[in-house]
């Protein structure tokens, strides 16, 4: 500070409040009494940094160092000098506005990228072994291999993909720690041959990578059956094989939720 506010209380009846300057010089101050107006005051007319030329010894060393640079130059190289700093602070306001803008709308399409999860939860395509195994790496899965579209069309899957739904949603309720996915039946060979299921489609395995085994549902494929198949897995009643090696899911085309369209003949 380079001067101080002393009150005194020698006038009867009025406190006055007198500034002490650091030359030694006093004036009276006519400022409003209230904290505020003080405060206001102080910080306008009386305090000043602390580093300065007449308190060197109140500079850090990077302070100093700038202090006394400033002080080595001429008038018109520090008017210059003041110039470059002020316009780099204006850039870096504008910058700083600027990324306040961009970290603003980065902001919202963070809400917008979760939101995307909130659509109600159903029994989803398995798209490919990357997606399985984020879905499925520490849990049983129960995954229902669909007829092709081809066979039976849009109404037959949908009818298909009911019933497993409503399998899904009564494990979720009952807090049955299962995943549930979906695949078009023939689309994936390799993998059904090691998995048996040339039985053909719908079919319903269950998989649990962790532990490297899996099970196949041999009953009715509708609700009671294949709820029943999970229940007699969640208590070991349902025969588990070995999970043959190189097993994955290749990757496939989302359905659209449309009737298949036959395959051009080639001429």
């Amino acid at each position: 500070m380079h001067a101080a506010l002393c009150q005194k209380h020698d006038v009867r009846g009025y406190p006055t409040i007198t500034v002490f300057k650091k030359d030694g010089k006093k004036e009276p101050y006519n400022g409003g009494r209230d904290f505020n107006s003080l405060v206001k005051f102080t910080e306008a007319n009386l305090a000043g940094p602390s580093c300065s030329l007449e308190a060197k010894e109140d500079c850090d060393k990077a302070s100093l160092k700038i202090l006394e640079e400033s002080e080595a130059m001429s008038t018109g190289d520090r008017h210059a000098k003041i110039k470059e700093i002020e316009g780099l602070i204006k850039e870096k306001k504008k910058e700083a506005k600027d990324l306040e803008k961009e970290a603003k709308k980065m902001a919202e399409n963070l809400i917008l990228v979760k939101l995307g999860g909130d659509k109600p939860e159903k029994v989803e395509q398995i798209l490919g072994d990357e997606e399985f195994q984020a879905h499925c790496d520490s849990r049983v899965c129960v995954v229902a291999f669909l007829p092709h579209i081809l066979d039976g069309g849009a109404a037959a899957r949908n009818d298909a993909l009911k019933i497993i739904n409503e399998v899904f949603n009564k494990n979720k309720a009952a807090g049955t720690p299962v995943g549930f996915g979906w695949v078009q039946g023939g689309d994936q060979f390799e993998m059904e041959e090691k998995l048996s299921l040339q039985f053909g489609f719908p079919a319903v395995i269950a998989i649990h990578t962790k532990k490297g085994k899996f099970g196949v549902h041999r009953g009715t494929f509708d609700k009671d059956g294949v709820s029943g198949f999970i229940s007699s897995l969640m208590t070991g009643r349902v025969p588990l094989a070995p999970l043959p090696a190189g097993v994955k899911f290749p990757k496939a085309t989302p359905w659209d939720g449309k009737d298949g369209e036959m395959p051009q003949e080639e001429l």
